[in-house]
């Protein structure tokens, strides 16, 4: 097991994988898969930290229960490779739009409860959309 933390761009990588995902698929497979492609392995519990993998991982499973797997081989059904190729892709743009669009609602929900707090507590927009302090970079070194 890794001590290891995933960056954003491992994430980003897991989630299109994910995206493009065909067959069954468990959280032993996306680790066995995610080891091959990133060279560390991980927990299923480290995976599932993440809101990205979570909801792909589920939009997946829920994909595979829907429909039945797509044949694009190019000798099926007489599909050229290349429109093969452009239905893979715009399956796993779809995925990753219903992957964005779950996040954004969880953001809107995160907003709405800081709204909530913010006002509670007598917070203005104007209070809350006041810019950071400068910070002094050379103040000690000058002292």
């Amino acid at each position: 097991m890794s001590n290891t933390r995933l960056s954003n761009e491992d994430v980003d990588r897991i989630v299109g994988l994910l995206s493009s995902w065909t067959g069954k698929l468990t959280w032993t497979h996306l680790v066995d898969r995610v080891e091959g492609v990133l060279g560390t392995r991980y927990t299923r519990q480290g995976l599932d930290k993440h809101f990205s993998i979570t909801t792909a991982f589920k939009k997946a499973k829920e994909r595979n229960r829907k429909r039945k797997p797509l044949k694009l081989k190019p000798d099926d059904e007489g599909l050229p490779p290349d429109l093969a190729m452009a239905l893979r892709t715009n399956e796993a743009i779809r995925v990753e739009i219903e992957v964005l669009k779950a996040e954004r609602n969880r953001l809107l929900e995160k907003f709405a409860v800081w709204l909530y707090n913010a006002r509670s507590r007598g917070l203005s927009e104007q209070d809350l959309n006041r810019s950071l302090p400068r910070i002094d970079r050379q103040g000690s070194e000058e002292k």
